[in-house]
């Protein structure tokens, strides 16, 4: 029980403790209606001192962090190891500009330690609060991580408040770097289970450090039922496997499967998430998220997996966007995700229709073989159903 409580080195939370208490607090202030607000805090330069001195140097770092935090902040905030190197703080009725507030007096406080200027450490901080910034822990977890990324290519040691809907009259350069740094939720997706995507990819996307150094991979039994991007990544995974693709591209289809939907992220949440039906307007938005995030994840320099992304909507027979590709016209990947983000989508429950039966489902992909499908994916993917049958029943 203690190590659920208790992060060994530092004395802190653990990042268990802290998921707890955020959905903890996030329930009575939903309840009660009052605010409270996050931050997560990345250390600048901590990896050089693991690097030029060793762990056990980079333990004292820690260390050091967690008593200057656990110090200054005191009951009834939360003060956590959120991951090898971040913090987490819970702020219970606190606005956001009560965080940070605090946020800066931290920063500043690391900033002036006589043992971390030695080491050249200081640290990225990100902020965000309920309700302000979306109506889910997840989405204020998000929000604070992208803010801690962003201040992180700001080159560090700031504080930074990441909206997803910038106001017209900011700089260009925020706004062109928030774009790149929504490349967060790469991380946030991936880190979520795993399933889709192996070591092989932890290399490949070294240059997105420190964002994606905790992915990890194995191969999921059957697809998430909560987590629409990783279970379109295991069907589409499937789908290419029954078709004969090589390692390589499978690997990629996996990772596109993961991100598929990253561009969703500039679309308006009140429009993303509206019961009703979309204005033409509305419906231009949602539409542009494909092309969105392909530029996205121009940052990773995988341009197979961005192609993908952009035409992952995109019709056999012409009528789909961004591009209206026809037929061989749009990536092989792509047209095998559209099938299995199409089946996922019947057998899942959306706000604005029941989820349908796995047999429906697979009727519904035959209906549009030719016309929204390739052919020859949808042939792979009923032979696959045909073979296996319903994997849902086995977990």
């Amino acid at each position: 029980m203690a190590e659920f409580v208790t992060d060994g080195l530092t004395g802190l939370k653990t990042h268990r403790f802290f998921k707890e208490a955020l959905h903890g607090e996030w329930r009575r202030s939903a309840r009660s209606g009052r605010q409270f607000s996050v931050i997560l805090l990345d250390l600048d330069g901590f990896k050089q001192v693991n690097d030029r001195m060793g762990r056990p140097e980079g333990d004292k770092v820690l260390t050091a962090v967690a008593a200057l935090l656990d110090e200054r902040l005191k009951q009834p905030n939360v003060v956590a190891r959120y991951r090898e190197d971040e913090f987490a703080i819970l702020m219970p009725e606190t606005t956001t500009e009560q965080a940070e507030i605090l946020a800066e007096r931290l920063r500043t406080a690391l900033q002036v330690d006589h043992f971390l200027h030695t080491h050249r450490v200081t640290a990225s901080i990100g902020v965000a609060s309920f309700p302000n910034h979306g109506p889910t822990p997840e989405d204020i977890l998000s929000v604070a991580d992208a803010g801690m990324y962003l201040a992180k290519q700001c080159e560090g040691n700031c504080v930074r408040v990441a909206s997803l809907r910038i106001a017209a009259g900011n700089a260009e350069r925020e706004q062109a770097l928030l774009d790149a740094c929504l490349g967060v939720t790469v991380k946030r997706m991936f880190s979520n289970g795993n399933e889709a995507i192996n070591n092989h990819y932890r290399h490949r996307f070294e240059q997105m450090k420190p964002l994606l150094d905790t992915v990890e991979g194995k191969e999921a039994k059957g697809p998430p039922k909560n987590n629409h991007s990783e279970a379109v990544s295991w069907w589409a995974a499937q789908i290419a496997k029954q078709m004969g693709l090589s390692e390589r591209e499978i690997q990629d289809i996996k990772a596109a499967g993961i991100v598929h939907d990253i561009g969703t992220l500039g679309v308006p949440e009140d429009v993303l998430r509206k019961p009703t039906l979309l204005t033409p307007e509305e419906f231009d938005l949602v539409k542009s998220h494909a092309a969105r995030g392909a530029k996205m994840l121009e940052p990773l320099k995988e341009p197979a997996i961005e192609r993908m992304v952009r035409h992952h909507h995109e019709f056999f027979d012409g009528h789909g966007y961004p591009d209206g590709l026809k037929g061989e016209q749009i990536p092989l990947g792509a047209r095998i995700i559209a099938v299995a983000e199409a089946f996922d989508a019947i057998v899942s429950d959306r706000r604005y229709k029941s989820a349908r039966s796995f047999e429906d489902a697979v009727a519904e992909i035959r209906r549009c073989s030719g016309t929204q499908f390739d052919p020859k994916v949808v042939a792979a993917f009923l032979d696959w159903v045909q073979t296996h049958g319903d994997p849902r029943k086995r977990l």
